[in-house]
């Protein structure tokens, strides 16, 4: 049966589906980590017939910690954890922790460091180290193949190679912190809240202003990377009047991978006039969008470079005390304002150096605190509220961020 807009709007509109969970301040993370040779920084592959390489570290790590290995059809394989998370490999062999929900903030700051720290010790045993960086800092695109081949990825890899060369380096050489919180009762507020945080979660957390060795001139330049891969599938959708049927305008009008032949893309409303796409095209499709707050049920944020898990309860801190307590969503709603792309723009590039984003950063900072106190310590602990006071004491209200220490 063809498409047609009602029913890939009713779709979208699922995305943004009121929660009903019984817990309506669950948490989750995936926090990414890139591997490196200890002493010169060079690429760790997934597997190598001579050299380091990252595999065997994860498969050792794995009968120590009773995690369940899941092959992947050729592909590299994933463990599941004991306390529901699961590790993998991303396209560039970068390391992903994704955390099952936690009911507390605390509990996923907890779980999400141990297993960081379980493998961070196992790869210094074996001359390697994991380092929370939003972009490799050492090697240029060329030193980092494509470790992951199947269809999902090939089919990404040449979409975005089409266009340019920061799809490449975004797959292969970026390494972020994503947090996913519940959609609420009010999910369109949560998600314009949310869209409109992403420049400051940008700039306070940005890591990553060198790649291969030099200055790039952006605060984060996995930010930029993100910006320019393809601007049909990045950036803030947002509309605050008719918010899911903007968002189907976005999702229409973005390249459809899975239509390609690597000659051209069309967009997915184009394949709809000229082909016969599928429901589960079209959810394929809807699975390679990348703005900085993805729907999905629940919100992802992917504005944030990857975090150190010293830092970890900094950036979950920042997140739910603005998010989970009312009082200061609204009053973190009424500093920042709507959704802005070119907040989101300077934030990349100037990060906190730029007067504006610094202000409101260090203001929501302090709201972020005050939330967390309100929402608790057995939602989240006092000496989590301390590490991450200090961290925006250290950084934010100096305006610096983790960046800063490689400038």
């Amino acid at each position: 049966m063809p498409l047609d807009r009602n029913t890939l709007l009713a779709t979208v509109e699922s995305l943004f589906t009121s929660s009903t969970s019984a817990n309506l301040m669950g948490v989750g993370a995936e926090l990414e980590l890139i591997p490196f040779g200890a002493e010169r920084g060079e690429p760790v592959p997934v597997t190598s017939l001579s050299g380091v390489q990252s595999l065997p570290v994860l498969r050792g790590v794995g009968r120590y910690a009773r995690w369940v290995e899941t092959a992947s059809n050729g592909d590299p394989p994933s463990w599941s954890t004991p306390d529901g998370g699961r590790v993998s490999f991303e396209p560039g062999g970068q390391i992903e922790l994704s955390s099952a929900i936690s009911p507390t903030a605390s509990g996923l700051i907890r779980d999400l460091r141990c297993t960081s720290d379980l493998l961070s010790s196992a790869f210094e045993r074996n001359a390697m180290v994991l380092e929370a960086v939003g972009v490799d800092p050492y090697n240029g695109i060329a030193d980092v193949s494509l470790q992951l081949h199947r269809p999902r990825y090939e089919r990404m890899a040449r979409y975005f190679d089409s266009i340019g060369e920061s799809g490449a380096r975004m797959m292969r050489q970026t390494a972020s912190l994503q947090i996913n919180v519940e959609s609420g009762p009010k999910p369109y507020n949560r998600w314009a809240l949310l869209s409109a945080l992403a420049p400051y979660v940008t700039a306070i957390f940005a890591s990553s202003p060198v790649y291969a060795g030099a200055p790039t001139g952006h605060r984060s330049y996995r930010a930029h990377l993100w910006r320019t891969l393809d601007s049909s599938r990045t950036g803030l959708p947002v509309d605050e009047d008719s918010p899911a049927a903007f968002y189907l305008d976005f999702a229409l009008e973005a390249g459809a991978i899975m239509h390609g032949n690597g000659e051209r893309y069309p967009s997915f409303s184009e394949w709809m006039q000229t082909g016969s796409p599928t429901l589960e095209d079209w959810t394929f499709h809807l699975s390679t969008l990348f703005p900085e707050v993805r729907p999905r049920g629940y919100f992802e944020l992917r504005s944030a470079d990857a975090v150190s898990p010293e830092h970890l309860a900094a950036a979950i801190s920042f997140i739910v005390g603005l998010v989970y307590d009312e009082r200061m969503s609204r009053a973190a709603a009424e500093l920042v304002g709507r959704a802005d792309a070119g907040a989101l723009l300077i934030a990349g590039r100037a990060g906190l150096a730029d007067p504006a984003i610094r202000e409101k950063a260090i203001a929501l900072t302090h709201l972020a605190i005050a939330g967390c106190e309100l929402l608790g310590d057995r939602y989240i602990s006092a000496a989590d509220v301390d590490s991450a006071a200090y961290f925006f004491d250290r950084y934010t209200r100096q305006g610096r961020s983790p960046g800063d220490d490689r400038s």
